[in-house]
């Protein structure tokens, strides 16, 4: 391993950060970031952003992004002694910016990813339980009555442990009262069998649920795994949750 990243300078590598860029230099910078132990603060904390990401360029893009308007913030809002700080912004803000990634583990979404989780609709009875048990369900459902409609699907769930449809639709009901503990849960019980008829929808949304549970890195993965299925027919919408 080399000893520092003198080969490296942060002006390139934030030019290596342009979608336009040449990937192949890109990944050469990247190589060169890897394979050195940088005694720049800034360099040492790109690095760490992307080994946690995977080394996706965006990811980095965005940080450097965000805190060029926070620097931005600071320079035309001046108050007492702002300016005699200003200097060590570039330095500071990055940092804490950075570790602020680590520190809530969302290391690769933003909330904005939420536009792309489609409210389920709601289903008759496919349950070969009571008729009027699940039709009360889905009344309190598409009425976005939530809490009564989670009291209803838990006890459904308590009657039929093991039926898929009550697993599911009590997971869809946590995941809409942000009970996303809960709801990741259900979403992999469904998502371990196949041959469930909710496999596919459980397992795009149970990237929703890790990446609000701040789990970023493995939502990542979970939306790869969605997109690298050819028989998911979510598997559109995890590319367009992966590239956004």
């Amino acid at each position: 391993m080399k000893n520092s990243s003198q080969n490296i300078t942060l002006s390139q590598l934030l030019q290596s950060l342009e979608d336009d860029y040449n990937e192949e230099e890109r990944m050469r910078i990247f190589e060169e970031l890897k394979n050195s132990n940088p005694t720049d603060d800034l360099l040492l904390g790109a690095k760490m952003l992307l080994e946690a990401n995977d080394w996706n360029y965006k990811v980095l893009k965005k940080a450097f992004a965000k805190t060029a308007q926070r620097i931005e913030q600071i320079a035309y809002k001046p108050q007492k002694s702002t300016v005699s700080y200003l200097k060590y912004a570039a330095l500071l803000i990055p940092i804490a910016f950075i570790l602020g990634y680590f520190v809530n583990s969302s290391l690769t979404f933003e909330d904005s990813i939420e536009k792309f989780y489609a409210k389920e609709e709601g289903l008759p009875n496919f349950m070969g339980t009571e008729t009027n048990n699940w039709q009360n369900l889905m009344e309190l459902y598409r009425a976005n009555k939530m809490k009564e409609a989670l009291v209803v699907s838990s006890k459904i769930l308590a009657q039929k442990p093991q039926n898929d449809t009550a697993i599911y639709f009590h997971g869809v009901i946590c995941y809409e009262l942000k009970n996303y503990q809960v709801a990741k849960t259900d979403y992999e019980r469904i998502a371990k069998n196949k041959q469930s008829v909710f496999y596919y929808d459980a397992a795009f949304r149970l990237g929703f649920a890790l990446n609000n549970l701040n789990e970023g890195k493995v939502a990542r993965q979970q939306f790869e795994s969605v997109k690298m299925d050819v028989n998911n027919p979510f598997n559109q919408k995890a590319k367009e949750v992966l590239e956004y």
